[in-house]
């Protein structure tokens, strides 16, 4: 199991933090010298960047949490001479977090823009992970796109999750990177217990054994479609009478997530937990299903996609669900949401033993998500990273 290491919740521990990381380094390698590995913003109820980065010190990379960009200013003077420093941008949210106006948001990336090129000036290169185009839900749709456009020119490297994102990127911002690395998004084998099967998992959440289960896991949130797939589980339960959906999930403050609960909880073939999910439990609800469902109206990369593969779950993917490359053809029914019936009864024809269960499709989706071991994609990724910045570090 991989734990994600929780300190450095106090602001004053980041500096004594990094240079104790810095130590365990491999100074002797002269071919791979130590890089503070900066990275920004930290999110510890995602196990990604724990996973992302597990290999990345055998590469002399070493992972260093930054919380706040201003505990740079104290942090970069404290660095041994001579380390290179990157600073590796994650989700761009926290640039215009509470940004009341459209001028409030445009005046934060205008400080963001200069606080990369004051960062680029004391020679610290910039990596950015894509990991949406734009936010989910856009409210500053203006300001957004342009905090992009600054991260795309600044970035020396950008990551993206699968080959086919360059286009939506050069689309979306009208530009190209300078430098791309592709990393898949990994699985997340290991980072949760795995220890129950599909009898005690249903025993466990009450569901009969005969039950045909779906089971979509993650936040429910507007551009997600749960709500639109309640249509579509009204006519396949027509069909099907065997057929539960199992939905696992905070609900945000947003538009649409009241009126699903209500429908959710009124609903005989729902099973709803409306919250947090323990990490000792998401297996109870991963194992306990047939196949996975994900009806989002827009997506592009899905980190419960690559939860519910790593559990070796086939989906079922509304057409507008960027699947990246986490799940093998043979493990995937698309599906149109404005065509409820053409979908109610593809999940009615192959849920259960003719499909979802069945070996070859089980074993195709293990086969190809063994590629997407956390510790595989990190020491992969990091090696292309190296290569890409190695070449910098003098520049």
């Amino acid at each position: 199991m991989i734990i994600p290491w929780r300190r450095g919740t106090v602001a004053g521990h980041l500096t004594d933090d990094a240079l104790s990381a810095l130590t365990a380094a491999n100074w002797a390698d002269a071919t791979r010298p130590p890089v503070a590995w900066l990275h920004w913003p930290v999110d510890l109820a995602n196990p990604y960047q724990s996973l992302i980065y597990s290999r990345f010190p055998a590469h002399n990379l070493v992972p260093i949490r930054v919380r706040r960009l201003d505990q740079l200013d104290t942090l970069l003077p404290a660095l041994p001479d001579g380390v290179a420093r990157v600073l590796h941008v994650h989700w761009l949210y926290a640039v215009t977090a509470g940004s009341r106006t459209a001028r409030a948001a445009e005046a934060a990336v205008d400080r963001f823009a200069a606080a990369l090129d004051d960062l680029r000036d004391q020679g610290v290169r910039l990596v950015w992970t894509v990991h949406n185009v734009l936010p989910h839900e856009t409210v500053h749709r203006a300001a957004e796109t342009r905090l992009r456009q600054v991260m795309l020119a600044a970035a020396d490297v950008v990551h993206l999750m699968h080959d086919s994102h360059l286009d939506r990127l050069r689309e979306a911002f009208g530009a190209a990177p300078r430098q791309v690395v592709v990393a898949p998004h990994p699985t997340f084998v290991g980072a949760y217990p795995d220890w129950v099967d599909r009898v005690s998992a249903r025993s466990h959440l009450g569901i009969p054994l005969g039950a045909r289960v779906l089971v979509t896991f993650g936040q429910v949130r507007p551009y997600k479609g749960h709500g639109d797939f309640l249509d579509v589980l009204d006519a396949a339960v027509r069909l099907d009478p065997r057929l539960r959906w199992l939905v696992a999930g905070k609900v945000r403050e947003e538009a649409g997530g009241p009126e699903f609960m209500r429908r959710a909880a009124d609903h005989p073939a729902v099973i709803f937990h409306p919250g947090f999910v323990p990490d000792s439990d998401v297996q109870y609800y991963l194992r306990a299903a047939d196949a996975a469902v994900y009806p989002y109206r827009s997506s592009l990369n899905s980190g419960a996609l690559a939860l519910t593969a790593g559990f070796e779950l086939p989906a079922y993917v509304s057409t507008g669900t960027t699947v990246g490359g986490l799940m093998p053809d043979a493990a995937l029914h698309r599906f149109d949401l404005t065509d409820p019936d053409s979908t109610a009864k593809t999940i009615a024809d192959t849920i259960g033993g003719g499909w979802t269960d069945a070996r070859p499709v089980r074993d195709a989706i293990r086969d190809h998500v063994g590629a997407l071991a956390p510790a595989r994609v990190s020491d992969r990724f990091a090696a292309d990273l190296r290569r890409h910045l190695d070449p910098l570090a003098g520049a």
